[in-house]
């Protein structure tokens, strides 16, 4: 352990500003590390000198003056720090609000999205995207047209409600249109190479669709193959009721069909024409179904396909293979920046403050990939 001659000496460059180069040349069997804390109580900022020894051990060392802030009162946080809303007087603390959003966490969507959040503005604090004027009057106006927010009064009472100023709003602009920076920056030399190799994920099919409930309801875990037909793409009665079987097999009648089966309550609410690609319909149907909808001619039927909320049938309208245009562009940036995300969360050290410790996991201590 280092001698009192050391500590004093250490001592004298908190209390004194002694040359810490001197001490540390003075003490070459120390590490010597001067850290700063500010305090959250009054803004103060206070110093420790640590001293580690070649065992291991180490020594913090700590001065307050006559006149900083109180022992006692040293890392304490004021109360309304721990507040996030309050409606009416009723206040919400932080930890009542995550744990409000405790039931999302087997989504991971919102975990995944804060911890996105924070990669992002590490490599925006590294290797900042500063934005013209013109390019946030640019993203202004796109962000108001994604938000339906087309008039100027349309725009302040959004802002109203959701307690937004100008200048928030700015910031918030600014920020979203960074991070698209960052991503070109982040895909840029990149996207003709992954088109090459992964361009066929980007194929899409335009659908009409019907979801039918099934008689007896099924956990979506329940093995079971799909039921593609004598031919592979046709369809069986897919329901009965008092009013009669919708069948369809004929793709001519298939909309008609459709709304029978809706009126008689055997159709699940939902979207009838859509458009998806081939991940999308791979992750509800699998991969060989997806394959199976993708290969067929236009006006095909296709299924039913068990899907978590019963069997699917499709009617092929239309499938389009992808080509590298300025929206399928924008496509593959994000496909490559989401990869790029990933890696870097591999490597990251996360810390839940929340939460126990099977769900917030482990923490790596490795650095970012840059």
């Amino acid at each position: 352990m280092a001698d009192g001659r050391t500590l004093a000496e250490a001592l004298r460059v908190l209390t004194d500003g002694a040359d810490l180069g001197a001490f540390r040349r003075a003490n070459p069997g120390l590490r010597v590390r001067l850290v700063a804390q500010r305090e959250e109580f009054d803004g103060s900022l206070q110093h420790a000198l640590l001293l580690k020894e070649p065992d291991g051990s180490t020594v913090s060392l700590s001065w307050s003056p006559a006149l900083g802030l109180p022992w006692p009162l040293r890392g304490v946080h004021r109360a309304a720090e721990h507040l996030l809303l309050r409606v009416n007087g009723v206040e919400t603390p932080v930890a009542r609000a995550v744990a409000c959003l405790d039931f999302v966490w087997d989504e991971r969507g919102v975990a995944d999205r804060l911890v996105t959040d924070c990669l992002v503005r590490e490599a925006l604090e590294e290797e900042p995207e500063p934005i013209s004027d013109a390019e946030l009057q640019r993203a202004m106006d796109a962000f108001r047209r994604a938000r339906g927010l087309l008039t100027g009064a349309g725009t302040r009472a959004w802002m109203e409600r959701n307690h937004i100023s100008h200048a928030e709003l700015e910031e918030l602009v600014a920020v979203e249109a960074s991070v698209a920076r960052l991503r070109s920056r982040v895909a840029a030399g990149r996207v003709e190479d992954w088109f090459a190799a992964h361009g066929r994920d980007l194929d899409a099919v335009r659908l009409a669709r019907v979801v039918l409930a099934p008689a007896n309801p099924r956990s979506p875990e329940s093995p079971r193959s799909p039921g593609l037909g004598s031919s592979g793409l046709g369809s069986p009665v897919l329901g009965s009721s008092g009013l009669g079987s919708p069948v369809l097999g004929n793709p001519d009648d298939f909309l008609a069909d459709v709304e029978r089966a809706f009126a008689a309550g055997l159709a699940v609410p939902g979207e009838v024409f859509v458009t998806a690609r081939r991940p999308e319909l791979a992750g509800e149907i699998g991969e060989e179904a997806a394959e199976v909808v993708l290969s067929a001619a236009p006006g095909t039927l296709a299924g039913p396909f068990p899907t978590a909320l019963g069997d699917l049938t499709v009617k092929v309208l239309a499938v389009e293979p992808a080509v590298l245009d300025d929206a399928v562009r924008d496509l593959v940036e994000r496909r490559i920046f989401a990869e790029w995300i990933e890696r870097r969360r591999r490597a990251a050290k996360i810390e839940w403050f929340w939460g126990t410790a099977e769900r917030t996991g482990g923490t790596r201590e490795n650095q970012p990939e840059r």
